[in-house]
């Protein structure tokens, strides 16, 4: 009970803490990349994000995130912008390890130079982040999850500028909001 009272603290406190005028970067979680470097949201700061959260073996909606990002990471590229880093944020704390998001990378053929895949070290990571970002997720007694398929716009001092709730959503104003 008192684990669960915590939680519940520290999401109030995220919520009530991160405005509209907030940046990403205020997030203090340490997470680890694919290669097992140690990675803080603010490293991200000077640079565009696209961001998202997934599990590598969610069976459907988590393999579309990461091709509609391939579609913005297309579409900023026929438009001059190169200089955005996609991040996709694992909830699931405990499967994907590092060296899992590394074999996923490379069995999607998406390189390190402009995408990271973050794991979680623990579920709070995982949870602040989720509520910063407004991504619902929810472990199911079969090992999956139930979650948010949300994709978010960052610019490069760490303030949301642009999202989708759908992954059938438009995301022409994605480049709008980097060209401002």
């Amino acid at each position: 009970m008192k684990r669960i009272f915590l939680l519940l603290s520290l999401l109030f406190f995220c919520v009530s803490s991160f405005s509209d005028k907030s940046s990403i970067y205020e997030v203090k979680t340490t997470w680890k990349d694919q290669n097992s470097k140690e990675i803080r949201m603010a490293d991200f700061k000077g640079h565009p994000i696209v961001l998202t959260m997934v599990y590598t073996s969610c069976p459907h909606a988590c393999p579309m995130m990461v091709s509609r990002i391939r579609d913005i990471k297309k579409e900023f590229e026929q438009e001059g912008i190169f200089d955005v880093k996609y991040v996709l944020a694992s909830f699931d704390v405990e499967n994907d390890t590092p060296e899992h998001l590394k074999s996923y990378m490379n069995k999607r053929k998406l390189d390190d130079s402009s995408w990271t895949f973050l794991s979680a070290k623990n579920e709070s990571a995982a949870r602040e982040l989720s509520v910063v970002l407004g991504i619902n997720f929810k472990k199911l007694s079969d090992g999956n999850f139930s979650h948010s398929n949300v994709i978010t716009l960052i610019d490069d001092q760490g303030h949301i500028v642009a999202r989708i709730d759908k992954l059938s959503a438009n995301t022409s104003h994605f480049k709008s909001a980097l060209k401002k």
